[in-house]
């Protein structure tokens, strides 16, 4: 169940991609996990700008000097720059370097260029050979020949889904379309793949949706088919990614930051992570949670990785040095915990309304759910005793039952684990003192754009 790296190797083996014939052998491994609906979105499809681009294939990509062969960037998945043209000709240094992508920081490493993926209209060309090739050109004539094919294809898209009491659905997501890559996707993926075996099980409120395809373009067009009724069912969703590598716990909130869904994650993130930050909105290494806020959808959306700095995520951060092998299992399985935890949390966080007024004696023996505080006078360091802030909670709790309070409300306001205070809360319930409701997720209503009653 929580051989997450075997899973993530497995995805890793696949030359996936926006549009690629791999997609079809990536999804029937995921189906091997668990049951996939999949959507097909044909090449050259427009949307709000957004193009579909076509399937790309590269048949040669070669650099000659004095007929000796410098380079061939069919050696890697990487060697070419994703997208290129063709071309053939012959070039000085000067004018072949600003076709030439690599970093000095992995100087053995092959750069994934993906801008073109996102523009498919641009007509231009580059190779990705190692920094420490590029670093040893000297000046000259270099003979360049690239031949690249496009040809019509379909983009996937699937989607799991498991059904609850509600129609109410979360969406969690990830990508598919960085081919070979681990932490910046398919251990993500992984992940995600083993919450949703989890949760199968699982008597559930709420409806869970899992979503896998291309960033931006997969979702632009999922949702794009999607009815105004279908679009208000989903109460929010996160966006996972970069999770295996070692770095704080970052979660960059929704868009207003304070969603239930925003305070859910901080709630547990700070509660059961070893190092964590909070951020804004896209200040974090952004992805969907932009498709799935902007205006008309404005679905609540978090997202959740680990990274360094915008510019360097991680070190090995889109290159084919982001395999399987630097994948940290301790570091994957707290995220499938938090996952496990903020489900948990939606599902549980209830209201509590009280079946009694004035001050109950928590200690009689009819009720005995009194927490013991400290008491210099006789308390040893022997005895459990319970430290200040749930003496806090212990004297403001009754006040709490009145209908409105939520546990995730109690919890943050006394800093105390939300799954303490629910403990605690049951005991309540138990001696039929309260009576409790789960608080709904909800969002507000969001016009379409031909709802808008604009002024001429």
């Amino acid at each position: 169940m929580n051989d997450l790296i075997s899973l993530t190797k497995d995805l890793c083996q696949i030359p996936s991609g926006i549009v690629a014939d791999g997609n079809e052998r990536l999804f029937k491994r995921i189906s091997d996990e668990i049951d996939l609906e999949i959507f097909r979105y044909p090449s050259g499809s427009e949307h709000n700008g957004w193009v579909i681009p076509h399937k790309w294939t590269v048949e040669t990509a070669t650099i000659h000097r004095d007929s000796e062969l410098i380079y061939d960037g069919t050696i890697n998945a990487l060697g070419v720059a994703h997208y290129s043209r063709s071309f053939k000709g012959r070039l000085s240094l000067e004018e072949l370097k600003p076709h030439l992508y690599s970093i000095p920081s992995l100087p053995e490493a092959h750069v994934f260029h993906c801008t073109w993926l996102y523009r498919p209209w641009v007509e231009d060309w580059g190779l990705c050979p190692p920094y420490n090739l590029v670093r040893t050109l000297s000046p000259g004539a270099y003979d360049v020949e690239i031949k690249t094919r496009f040809e019509p294809g379909d983009m996937l898209v699937g989607h799991h889904h498991k059904q609850g009491r509600s129609d109410k659905t979360f969406v969690f997501q990830s990508n598919t379309c960085h081919p070979y890559m681990a932490n910046d996707g398919f251990a993500g993926t992984a992940v995600m793949i083993r919450l949703f075996q989890w949760l199968r099980e699982k008597d559930t409120h709420y409806s869970y949706r899992l979503l896998l395809g291309p960033e931006h373009q997969g979702t632009v067009f999922y949702l794009r088919d999607h009815t105004r009724a279908e679009i208000d069912r989903y109460v929010g969703g996160v966006f996972g990614e970069m999770m295996g590598t070692d770095g704080d716990f970052v979660v960059a909130s929704s868009f207003h930051g304070n969603n239930v869904i925003d305070r859910a994650f901080r709630h547990v993130v700070s509660k059961n992570t070893r190092r964590c930050r909070f951020v804004g909105f896209r200040e974090s290494v952004g992805n969907d949670e932009t498709v799935w806020e902007a205006p008309g959808v404005e679905v609540p959306f978090v997202q959740v990785n680990r990274f360094q700095s915008h510019s360097v995520p991680f070190p090995e951060y889109h290159t084919n040095f982001d395999n399987a092998d630097l994948m940290d299992p301790e570091q994957l399985d707290e995220f499938l915990g938090v996952f496990q935890k903020v489900i948990l949390l939606l599902e549980n966080n209830i209201t509590i309304k009280r079946r009694f007024d004035g001050l109950i004696a928590l200690s009689n023996p009819k009720f005995d759910i009194y927490k013991e505080r400290f008491d210099p006078s006789k308390s040893s360091s022997s005895e459990r005793v319970h430290g200040a802030a749930w003496g806090g909670l212990q004297d403001s709790i009754p006040r709490y039952f009145d209908g409105r309070w939520s546990i995730l409300d109690i919890a943050e306001k006394h800093d105390i684990d939300f799954f303490e205070v629910q403990e605690y809360v049951k005991q309540f319930v138990g001696k039929k003192l309260v009576d409790t409701e789960l608080q709904e997720l909800t969002r507000p209503y969001v016009p379409c754009f031909e709802e808008l009653d604009y002024e001429t």
